[in-house]
């Protein structure tokens, strides 16, 4: 942090905020909250005389609140910039902090909060983890229990420049403890609280171990864990030498611990299942090894920077294989453990790559995007037909790349557009279209696909990113599944537009599998939800026609789910198979008029007609072909 202060094109806003995030790769409009510090920055040389004039003490976070700060205080002694702050929430207002600045008169109790507003090309986010709480869990006594501490309560009493002076000591009676038990996996690995690994806590348990080990010899040390993780370059070597300087390792996940309420020694209850039975061990002292969760703002900082969030909170990155640094969104990047747990070299690695890919950016006069983006038809925007924008199309883009200015039509701009689609198949007046997906280039090739014998056929629409892939796999698997597929593809589910449902059924098909991503694995934000309310009204219309269960799926396969795509082909095959033809051809006939109704916009969409007429042309050529053979 130092050699960043000191790089002239590093500029370093502490104590700052991200309040709003507007634009596009390249030209992104930030504002920052600057928060008063009640300091004047250029006034004060961090001489820290404030702090010692200054009457009130309150916890201290950086020391985990095992320690007091004053109302006139800096983080930590390291903290860059070295620039002190007032806590008026804390402050009494006596101004010996204003006596003790003396001719500096760095203290200002006059400043504000100030906006900000910067030309930003690129944004690194790297806002790390959170800790779990583990008051929540009654077993284990803590805040109940004064010798039952955290990790981080350990590190700090074990650190020289802690508050104790790197002394360890019993939180009840300041006296040095013979025996500890570490529990690793306190809120992970658990269904109750987050039921995933948090990555590296088995190296941070050991590391832990390790150093007060090699600085207190003689005390006796027990880990408890579920199982020990060590998967990187010299991690199994680090877990060997632990265990070599005695160490103790119990596998198993403590149930209880209870307390001694004269001695305040602590009983751990666990199964070691090494040996197959029930223990029940007195320490001293306990730490608890809690699991790592996503900041307590994520949500917000997800909605201010408009990126995705995995089912665990976390920020979702665009690929998890090709592109785990980038979010989403073209511009933003991440870095560290606010995309996922990592360790300290996973983080560095992930935060040198944000870096390389962030500067591609900066160093470009121009950037290039997907083409498949959306354009909007003003003639037909009901800004302009009906004289006012109904505004759907904002609410279904998760990249707020449509505009409507008063009683103007919809407009996209164009380097905040991901190609989704999602606009395109929302709009009610068919005014907005997609490049290389336009509805009449996906009606051609409906057509064509259900040219021959259609009720034979299952018309099967895929996502460009999950469902697709996963019927790539299932043929390269050589799962067995139904010839009478015939696969479609389009960017996204939100893409999936009702309009193609009602066509393929109006032109016969036996079944129509509406199929995407998971909701958690979507690569357009909210994308996936857009498709599945469509799908779901859709599946509610169909059964108020009495459509044979089954003619109509909605699935959502991932690129691994190869066997489930071809699981569900097969399952749609067995649909159309109990249906006896004259049956299914009955209900093919007694639809089509309910179908034609509801495309009674669709022939007027720029390009469908005359896709239409080729589309015929084409038909009737595959016809002439099968009657030949």
């Amino acid at each position: 942090m130092v050699d960043a202060a000191r790089q002239p094109l590093v500029d370093v806003r502490a104590f700052t905020e991200v309040e709003k995030v507007e634009g596009f790769v390249g030209n992104f409009k930030v504002t920052l909250r600057e928060k008063a510090k009640y300091v004047i920055a250029d006034r004060c040389n961090g001489c820290g005389a404030c702090t010692l004039a200054c009457p009130v003490e309150v916890p201290n976070y950086f020391e985990m609140n095992l320690a007091p700060r004053k109302a006139a205080y800096v983080p930590m002694s390291q903290s860059v910039p070295l620039i002190y702050s007032i806590d008026m929430e804390n402050c009494i207002h006596c101004y010996k902090c204003v006596d003790a600045c003396g001719a500096l008169e760095a203290i200002d109790f006059s400043q504000e909060d100030k906006l900000v507003e910067e030309d930003i090309g690129a944004i690194v986010v790297a806002t790390g983890f959170g800790h779990f709480d583990p008051s929540v869990m009654d077993e284990y006594g803590y805040s109940r229990y004064p010798n039952v501490i955290t990790a981080m309560e350990m590190e700090r009493l074990n650190n020289s420049a802690g508050p104790t002076a790197g002394d360890l000591i019993r939180p009840s009676d300041h006296k040095s403890p013979k025996t500890l038990a570490f529990i690793n996996c306190v809120g992970s690995r658990d269904k109750r609280y987050n039921p995933s690994c948090s990555n590296f806590c088995c190296m941070y348990s050991i590391k832990n171990a390790v150093l007060l080990k090699q600085m207190h010899p003689d005390v006796d040390i027990t880990i408890y864990y579920i199982d020990i993780r060590t998967p990187s370059k010299g991690y199994e070597e680090f877990y060997d030498r632990a265990r070599e300087m005695g160490i103790h390792f119990s596998q198993g996940r403590p149930s209880l611990i209870t307390e001694d309420p004269e001695t305040h020694n602590l009983v751990v209850h666990a199964e070691d299942v090494g040996l197959g039975l029930v223990t029940e061990k007195e320490y001293d002292m306990v730490m608890l090894n809690q699991a790592a969760i996503p900041q307590p703002d994520q949500n917000h900082m997800s909605s201010v920077l408009n990126v995705a969030q995995s089912p665990g909170g976390w920020f979702m990155e665009y690929h998890p294989k090709l592109r785990p640094m980038d979010s989403p969104t073209d511009g933003i990047f991440f870095a560290g453990a606010c995309q996922g747990p990592k360790d300290i070299p996973s983080s560095v690695a992930q935060g040198s790559a944000a870096a390389a890919r962030a500067s591609r950016i900066l160093h470009s006069e121009e950037w290039e995007i997907e083409p498949t983006v959306a354009v909007v038809w003003p003639d037909r925007c009901s800004a302009e037909t009906k004289g006012r924008a109904c505004g759907l199309c904002v609410k279904a883009c998760p990249y707020g790349a449509v505009k409507i200015e008063g009683d103007k039509a919809a407009e996209i701009i164009t380097a905040k557009c991901h190609g989704c689609g999602g606009c395109v198949a929302e709009c009610p007046e068919d005014a907005i279209t997609q490049l290389h997906y336009t509805d009449a280039q996906i009606l051609a090739q409906m057509r064509a696909l259900l040219a021959d014998k259609p009720e034979e056929k299952i018309l099967a629409f895929r996502c460009h990113w999950c469902s697709y892939g996963g019927a790539d796999l299932a043929g390269t698997s050589h799962f067995d599944y139904t010839a009478n597929e015939r696969g479609m593809k389009v960017m996204c589910s939100a893409r999936m537009d009702s309009d193609f449902i009602y066509e393929a059924f109006r032109l016969g098909a036996g079944g129509v599998l509406y199929s995407g991503c998971h909701p958690q694995d979507c690569h357009y934000i909210t994308g996936q939800l857009v498709g599945a309310k469509r799908a779901s009204r859709l599946k509610k219309i169909f059964n108020r026609m009495d459509m044979t269960e089954g003619r109509f799926r909605i699935e959502w396969i991932s690129a691994a789910e190869g066997d489930k795509y071809a699981r569900v082909l097969n399952e749609m095959q067995d649909v159309l198979d109990n249906i006896p033809p004259e049956e299914l051809h009955e209900e093919i006939e007694r639809l089509k008029p309910e179908m034609s109704k509801r495309l009674k916009k669709f022939p007027g969409v720029p390009g469908v007609e005359e896709a239409m007429v080729y589309s015929d042309k084409l038909v009737k050529a595959i016809a002439s072909q099968l009657e030949v053979k």
